[in-house]
């Protein structure tokens, strides 16, 4: 069990018997009752005071932006192939001529926009540390 958790359990102990000693205090001495509560109640108030101040301290961790991996390297590309003049045959009507759709060179394809920004990464910032309280 992590100590602040303890702490605040003393503390609220210690207002239940604050409010114990102030509903009885008309039975009890008036200097008396009004001194005990009076105790409690400032012990309460340290003992959560102490706690909050043992919490754990909640630690904020940024995502690191990683730089984008470089791009598979494409093929060179091969020279073209000239091909043999072939004597065309006179088309026919059903005979349609079919060319190849030829793709687009690798050079002129578009690439995300991601790879074209560098990422930008923030630099950590140091600790600044307090200074200790002279002691006279």
């Amino acid at each position: 069990m992590r100590s602040d958790y303890t702490l605040y359990v003393v503390a609220v102990i210690c207002f239940i018997i604050a409010g114990v000693f102030l509903s009885y205090a008309s039975q009890l001495d008036a200097t008396m009752g009004l001194a005990a509560t009076a105790v409690f109640l400032i012990l309460g108030i340290l003992f959560a005071a102490r706690g909050y101040s043992l919490r754990p301290k909640v630690i904020v961790t940024t995502p690191k932006a990683f730089p984008p991996s470089p791009a598979e390297p494409s093929p060179p590309p091969s020279p073209p192939v000239e091909e043999a003049p072939v004597a065309p045959s006179p088309p026919t009507e059903e005979q349609v001529p079919s060319i190849p759709p030829t793709p687009p060179p690798a050079e002129e394809a578009p690439t995300p926009p991601a790879l074209e920004e560098p990422a930008k990464v923030e630099e950590e910032k140091p600790v600044r540390r307090r200074r200790r309280k002279k002691t006279a």
